[in-house]
């Protein structure tokens, strides 16, 4: 089994077990369904499973939950910082979506076929999601993940396309 991050919890709401996580992932409304699982990581490494139990939306990647197992701030207090996860699920894309971490260890190029490095990782940042790539010469460059900069992505071979600007591989 495969797990993805899908939120960090933030604080705890109220005195009935709600808390506040910062979500990381798409398809909220399906994740965040009453009675579905998701799992954080005990101080043993192991995954625990927990079952939404309610879900709403504040604003943005703000989202409050509550879990069947948990019924008062005393019983979440210690799930505060700790990620939650949920299993990685292919029934819930469509064709040609992925997820971001399939991409991860792809070996990307320039429109020209010219390898460039290896993606690293992927970042959420405030204004945007970026590919963290690993050029060959061991530098880090961040490339915005979007349609102008991504050309083509390839799962099954691990490649992936950007179109290269002046400046882009410019430490």
């Amino acid at each position: 089994m495969e797990y993805l991050k899908v939120a960090k919890i933030l604080s705890t709401v109220g005195l009935k077990g709600e808390v506040r996580v910062y979500t990381t992932s798409t398809f909220k409304n399906l994740r965040y369904k009453k009675g579905n699982s998701l799992f954080y990581m005990n101080e043993n490494n192991e995954y625990i499973e927990i079952h939404i139990k309610n879900y709403r939306n504040k604003e943005g990647n703000i989202d409050y939950l509550t879990f069947e197992e948990f019924d008062s701030i005393e019983k979440v207090e210690f799930l505060l910082n700790k990620e939650l996860f949920a299993l990685k699920d292919y029934k819930n894309l469509k064709d040609n979506e992925y997820y971001y971490s399939d991409l991860i260890s792809s070996t990307c190029f320039d429109e020209d076929n010219n390898e460039l490095g290896i993606i690293k990782d992927i970042k959420e940042f405030n204004a945007n999601v970026s590919i963290e790539l690993k050029l060959n010469n061991n530098k880090i460059i961040y490339i915005p993940f979007n349609d102008f900069f991504i050309k083509n992505v390839d799962i099954t071979s691990k490649k992936v396309i950007i179109h290269v600007i002046e400046g882009l591989l410019e430490i």
